[in-house]
């Protein structure tokens, strides 16, 4: 790769960041068009036996570029070697294209994958039932205290009663 020399790099910096935001939102507005409504897709498991360094983490990763339009997601755990591609189409391609890498890819299995949309829209929910109970909690202890701290300057009261007398 060359250095190309900047005339501003503050502005310079400021727009290409302001790029691949743009450029980020629309790939990702792009990936949420391919799951159809009803939240399915399939989901295909590789074993990469060669994959054993960041550099070949790269290079499966650049066999995908051209595909990113078939591809939703895509998941390397490069300790274990596996590669996970979720995608609705036929990727007999992609398949191809790893093969050609000479890492030893091997198509393990191709599954669906369901993602319900309730799911997404529950766990707020779930978040502030959690909240919740734990507000209660802390409310509960407080009256506990102030109930405890009542009783015990009641006895104290009472216990000063008894002096005087």
């Amino acid at each position: 790769m060359a250095l190309e020399q900047q005339d501003n790099p503050i502005i310079d910096k400021l727009n290409a960041s302001t790029n691949l935001r743009e450029k980020s939102q629309r790939l990702s507005a792009s990936q949420l068009e391919l799951i159809p409504a009803d939240g399915s897709m399939n989901v295909s498991f590789y074993y990469i036996p060669h994959m054993s360094s960041a550099v070949e983490e790269q290079r499966v990763r650049k066999a995908l570029l051209p595909f990113s339009d078939q591809l939703i997601e895509h998941c390397i755990d490069l300790e274990a070697r596996h590669l996970a591609l979720y995608h609705q189409d036929s990727i007999a391609e992609v398949t191809a294209a790893l093969q050609r890498l000479n890492l030893g890819a091997e198509l393990q299995q191709t599954m669906p994958h369901y993602e319900p949309m309730e799911l997404a829209t529950s766990k707020p929910q779930v978040a502030q039932n959690k909240y919740q109970q734990q507000d209660e909690n802390v409310l509960s202890l407080i009256q506990q205290f102030f109930s405890t701290a009542l009783a015990r300057f009641k006895q104290w009261i009472k216990a000063l009663r008894n002096k005087q007398d």
